[in-house]
């Protein structure tokens, strides 16, 4: 006997975050294997991640969300000149930041964020 679900029924079901289950990697990996008529009672991986990458049309009467910012892919001369000039200064003041983002061709957020975190590597290997 086939048991046929409605789809209504499917969401029915708590879904456990990509991290948590083990097999996200594998599933991101997989890309598609989500799609079609599968039996899961998960949803297809983009319908899933929908809500957390995408902010979608704004609500009528309420804020519009931002939507998350992408990952920034440094290039090899921004990474060297970040790399360069933390083996000097460990911490940046607030005019260093603005001209060390200018000169790269990176916004200040792009290079605080760096630079906490690139402490936070530095603080675990030290």
């Amino acid at each position: 006997a086939v048991l046929k679900a409605e789809p209504a029924a499917v969401f029915k079901f708590p879904l456990a975050p990509l991290g948590c289950s083990g097999l996200g990697s594998a599933l991101l990996a997989a890309g598609s294997g989500l799609q079609g008529g599968s039996a899961s009672p998960h949803l297809p991986l983009e319908l899933h991640l929908r809500g957390k990458l995408d902010p979608g049309p704004p609500e009528p009467g309420g804020k519009a969300k931002k939507g998350r910012r992408s990952r920034t892919v440094f290039t090899e001369l921004q990474l060297m000149g970040l790399e360069k000039r933390f083996e000097k200064q460990k911490y940046l003041s607030t005019p260093d930041r603005i001209d060390l983002a200018e000169s790269l061709g990176l916004s200040q957020l792009q290079v605080k964020t760096w630079y906490q975190n690139r402490r936070m590597k530095w603080k675990k290997i030290v």
